[in-house]
């Protein structure tokens, strides 16, 4: 009897579809509340950018982005694309190193929890506060009349902005695998930044740099992102060049996250 009792019980039934869909919103919900309690990464990620944008871009430049749309275009892409990547990169990055570092993630894969959901929540919170970091830009410019688009036109870059957060969701989750909690930001830092600069994303290069453009994922998604606005006068890729850019980014460094996390976790 008590054999049939343990070969009754031995495959508990599998959980109802709308059972997961709660428990990963419910990861989603906790993962946005440890990000909106610490000041130390939200407000940077997410009020930098706007204000760095409308210092820029409306108060030292604003002479040149009333007089040329393309410069306005330009600043806008780049604050834009720090909106949409700090979030991910930083807030995905820092809090996986330190869950790594308490050995939090063993305890999460001993929850009775749906496998990865922990992950699909950071990546959407990156995207999602990607976005709202991006509105405020959106906002300021279209209020300053420095958008010189189409309705059709900024819809589409918007799109392809906030896709770009999704390479650096997966660069967040390779510097949340490979470093330490303490050491995180310091090395998402040191590979941003000079991207950042180097991909001609805040002022455009010398000649002589344009070779290691592309090796900067900002570049693709700026890129990306005038092909969707159709400026063709600071389009410098094709837009498969770029969209293939973003997406092998993207793949290498999941791949090198997923590698991690078998190896060591």
């Amino acid at each position: 009897m008590n054999a049939r009792i343990l070969d009754h019980h031995a495959v508990a039934p599998a959980p109802s579809p709308r059972r997961v869909m709660a428990a990963y919103l419910e990861e989603f919900r906790c993962e946005a509340l440890r990000l909106l309690r610490n000041p130390g990464l939200a407000l940077p990620t997410l009020a930098m950018p706007v204000a760095l944008y409308a210092l820029i871009a409306l108060v030292v430049a604003g002479e040149a982005t009333v007089r040329e749309p393309a410069t306005a275009l330009f600043l806008f892409s780049a604050f834009s694309v720090m909106a949409v990547s700090m979030p991910a990169l930083f807030g995905i990055g820092t809090s996986l190193a330190l869950e790594r570092e308490m050995g939090m993630l063993r305890l999460k894969r001993a929850q009775p929890a749906p496998t990865g959901s922990w992950l699909v929540a950071k990546i959407a919170c990156g995207l999602a506060f990607g976005a709202i970091a991006y509105l405020p830009i959106l906002g300021t410019a279209l209020a300053a009349d420095r958008l010189p688009l189409e309705t059709v036109r900024i819809a589409a870059m918007s799109a392809a902005l906030l896709a770009g957060a999704v390479p650096f969701c997966a660069m967040g989750l390779m510097i949340g695998t490979l470093f330490r909690g303490g050491a995180a930001p310091g090395y998402a830092n040191l590979v941003y930044l000079p991207g950042c600069y180097l991909s001609g994303m805040f002022f455009p290069l010398p000649p002589s740099m344009h070779w290691q453009v592309p090796l900067w994922p900002q570049f693709h998604v700026g890129q990306l992102a005038m092909h969707a606005g159709g400026v063709q006068k600071l389009q410098f890729e094709p837009v498969l060049a770029a969209a293939g850019g973003m997406v092998g980014f993207t793949v290498l460094f999941s791949a090198v996250a997923i590698w991690r996390l078998a190896r060591k976790g």
